[in-house]
């Protein structure tokens, strides 16, 4: 299960860098190709408004300055040229305008001869710039909801004076808000590819995600079978030399009772030693039929019954390693069905995990409790807890903290449980160490619980 945890933890990450990868890729990718088109446009209006700047005469714009009539009459011929222009190279305006910002000629019904030119505020350092003799281009702006992108070039002449050349006019040459269309469907472009992009990745992710999840679980089955049929070699091959002592070890038990019986002394614990040889058999047949799948036979009993049985059998033993019991139960049977020499065992395995979890002693709280149509076995130790472990591991079959342990104890444990139609888990307390819950359908009367200790 860590390592299921830790393949997620790294495929995530992955997944995460190529995520902002893409984002980063795309966005880089508008980005450079906008400059790329910006740069593109500008050179084309830089080139148009130069040609144009060259056509003009700069006497003829200094006359027209003046207010020459002939000067003016052959700016308005230059205008029809320039209107050709304009439509010829998709453009939005051409405007030449004084050295102080009065338009002279414009292609753009907005600007009038004589007006001040309000855009050059758009755009003052490229009007600076043409101004001072150097021809520029501005950067892509927007106005009016729109992108817009112009060109200034200036027209050069001769001083009156000295006859030294000046910049008597400057050309403004501006693009159509359709000319820069091209930039919104590249982001839009952008835009939809990171989309369908992210898309496919997250696709993609849960896909590999579920497949991750179907080979977990077909590697957990092939696992499983895997430790049953070692099981099975493993207790095919011990079985016969186990049952041969325990069948004398019952005979002699049987007969202690006898001489005990003939001497007219009454010991419960001599008749401990038949029955917990019938128990071991049992034991050693669920193991067997653990590792065949096959269910064993059951019954009807007391579930509490049981549990007590268990705590007293282990009572002396605890005591020795300073582990004290206290238990409570209902004042009512619980009757379940299914093997009470089986169900032993679990009790059993859990007050002995409960014992190895405190090596210095401690005390054992054993909750017994009816929930509905369900009888409740809660074994709760003051030991360190489940220290981080995932609670599904420790019921794997040989998953084993312990030296001497064989790891069979919990995973024989949930399968007795789930056999008799209930359920076995291991979490933290609420107050440190660990809990075991055993829930078991009932078969009898719910009933009020009363306290009981047992030390």
């Amino acid at each position: 299960m860590r390592r299921r945890g830790g393949w997620s933890l790294w495929a995530g990450i992955i997944y995460a860098v190529i995520l902002v990868a893409v984002t980063v890729g795309l966005g880089s990718f508008y980005h450079a190709s906008k400059e790329r088109l910006d740069q593109a446009m500008g050179d084309r209006l830089l080139a148009v408004a130069r040609s144009v700047a060259l056509l003009l005469d700069g006497s003829l714009v200094a006359d027209a300055t003046l207010g020459d009539p002939q000067a003016l009459a052959e700016l308005n011929s230059l205008q029809v040229r320039l209107e050709e222009l304009e439509a010829r190279n998709d453009l939005a305006e051409v405007t030449v305008c004084t050295p102080e910002g009065v338009v002279l000629i414009s292609t753009a019904g907005s600007l009038q001869r004589g007006a001040p030119n309000d855009y050059w505020q758009e755009s003052p350092a490229a009007v600076e710039m043409a101004l001072g003799g150097i021809g520029k281009a501005t950067r892509l702006y927007r106005l009016d909801d729109s992108f817009r992108k112009s060109a200034h070039a200036p027209v050069w002449g001769n001083s009156r004076d000295d006859g030294k050349p000046l910049v008597v006019a400057v050309v403004t040459v501006s693009g159509r808000p359709d000319f820069f269309q091209s930039l919104a469907t590249l982001r839009r472009g952008a835009l939809i590819t990171g989309v369908a992009v992210l898309l496919i990745l997250i696709v993609l992710g849960v896909f590999l995600h579920r497949i991750n999840l179907s080979l977990e679980r077909y590697r957990a089955s092939m696992l499983r079978q895997e430790n049953l049929a070692a099981m099975g070699r493993m207790t095919a091959g011990i079985a016969h030399e186990i049952r041969n002592p325990l069948g004398i070890i019952r005979g002699t038990g049987q007969h202690l009772q006898r001489v005990l019986a003939d001497a007219g002394i009454e010991d419960e614990m001599a008749e401990f030693i038949p029955e917990e040889v019938d128990r071991l058999d049992q034991i050693l047949t669920g193991y067997l039929a653990f590792g065949t799948d096959r269910p064993a036979d059951g019954e009807l009993f007391d579930l509490m019954q049981t549990a007590r049985r268990g705590i007293r059998l282990l009572e002396d033993e605890l005591r020795e390693y300073g582990v004290t019991v206290a238990y409570r139960d209902p004042a009512v049977p619980a009757l379940v069905y299914g093997d009470p020499r089986r169900l032993q065992q679990v009790i059993l395995n859990l007050l002995l995990n409960a014992r190895d979890a405190m090596p210095t002693g401690g005390a054992i709280d054993v909750d017994l409790r009816i929930d509905g149509n369900q009888g409740v076995l809660i074994v709760a130790d003051e030991g360190d807890g489940l220290a981080g472990a995932d609670p599904e591991s420790l019921f794997e079959p040989f998953h084993t903290s312990k030296e001497k342990g064989s790891g069979l104890g919990l995973a024989l444990s949930r399968r007795i449980a789930v056999e008799m139609g209930g359920t076995l888990v291991l979490r933290d307390g609420s107050s440190g160490g660990a809990e075991a819950e055993l829930r078991l359908p009932l078969s009898g009367t719910n009933g009020n619980r009363k306290p009981r200790s047992l030390t």
